[in-house]
């Protein structure tokens, strides 16, 4: 067998004899034997002073120096990027000079936490003390809306603590100011939305000292801060809960122990568990007897087909439509769906039995009557009549 090694262009035998060798090996040490034409070096000078420009063009526009009308990044406070643009919503009656400064001040700290895209910010409401103002906001923008909770100084206007913010598709909020009952400045807050067809929110009662927030309900501490035993109970029981507005407090759901996820209307994923009264409302549970509100509210989830799609606004007396002679007493339920404009009123009747100087002790509800021009969830039945 051959080992002769193939030739190829690129190979440099030394082989064969020794005067060839001699002179391979002369011309390799000697070097190039004249210069390259003068046309051809300034042909690769030219080449480099190109090359050297568009580096020092690209650097130029990369940081914005000498070019005309070149965006500069924002560093007003301390970012790399332009605030969002806000939109500020009507407010009836026009904010206060504070209010709207609060406004402000919220969303901005907001956006400089997490960006917004295209938010229109509006303030529920407010707590105002001698230094310190507290402050709800609502923005809603293109993929979720946001509830915003804050402390701001009036002095200097700066927070004077962190931000509680919760965020939810389609969320829509209720905030409710109020004085609990040993006299403390407290404040409901609500925001229901949607997560995977799925009703889904968060609420709480919060305590304004006139320094700083903390929350009495569903759990006792600040919230605010993730890693503390306050903030993980808090999201546990949201987890499996739903708070509705309801006259005086809020409605809560709990997740239906028989709801199977893919077999069952989406609806029938929650259940009435309890009432949570928090002020005083002559429409409230705390306020009516027994079993006038949960009743009513009971005959409300079944009429819209929707447990914890509705909310019951108000549940008055209706002297007018009451019965002495059949001993049965009217009630007028007012309720509006919590995430869409639909609006339902109905009279219930409850009977009851009565004893002299004792008061009236109610069966339960025998019948409702839905009124004309009330709506009602599409996926509901037919009025009972």
């Amino acid at each position: 067998m051959s080992n002769k090694m193939p030739r190829t262009p690129f190979s440099t035998p030394l082989s064969g004899s020794a005067k060839e060798t001699e002179l391979r090996l002369k011309n390799i040490f000697s070097g190039p034997k004249k210069r390259p034409p003068a046309l051809f070096l300034a042909l690769m000078f030219a080449v480099c002073l190109f090359c050297g420009n568009l580096v020092s063009c690209n650097v130029a526009q990369a940081e914005g120096e000498n070019i005309p009308n070149a965006r500069q990044p924002d560093r007003s406070s301390g970012g790399e990027r332009e605030p969002s643009p806000v939109t500020y919503g009507p407010a009836d009656p026009p904010l206060s000079e504070a209010e709207q400064t609060l406004l402000e001040t919220l969303v901005r700290a907001a956006d400089g936490e997490q960006p917004f895209q295209l938010p229109t910010a509006s303030l529920l409401a407010s707590i105002q003390k001698e230094s310190q103002i507290l402050g709800v906001v609502f923005v809603e923008d293109f993929l979720e809306n946001t509830l915003l909770l804050g402390v701001m100084d009036r002095e200097t206007h700066a927070l004077t603590g962190p931000l509680f913010r919760y965020a939810v598709h389609g969320g829509v909020p209720h905030a409710v100011p109020f004085q609990s009952y040993d006299g403390r400045d407290c404040l409901l807050y609500t925001l229901n939305g949607q997560e995977n067809g799925q009703y889904d929110g968060q609420a709480g009662v919060i305590r304004f000292d006139g320094q700083d927030l903390t929350w009495s309900w569903p759990v006792e501490g600040d919230v605010r801060d993730p890693d503390s035993a306050a903030a993980r109970e808090y999201a546990d029981y949201w987890n499996g809960h739903l708070a509705v507005m309801a006259p005086g407090g809020v409605d809560v759901y709990t997740v239906n122990p028989e709801f199977e996820w893919g077999k069952d209307e989406p609806w029938s994923m929650w259940q009435l568990e309890c009432g949570e009264a928090f002020y005083q409302d002559p429409s409230g549970a705390g306020e009516l007897s027994m079993p006038i509100y949960f009743q009513s509210l009971q005959w409300l989830n079944e009429y819209a087909n929707d447990p914890g799609g509705w909310r019951v606004v108000s549940l008055t007396l209706n002297e007018e439509r009451c019965d002495p002679e059949k001993m049965a007493d009217c009630y007028t339920l007012c309720a509006r769906e919590e995430l869409g404009d639909g609006e339902l009123t109905a009279d219930l009747f409850f009977n009851y039995e009565t004893e002299p100087s004792r008061p009236r002790a109610y069966d339960g509800l025998d019948h409702g009557e839905v009124r004309e021009g009330g709506s009602k969830s599409p996926s509901g039945p037919e009025a009972d009549g």
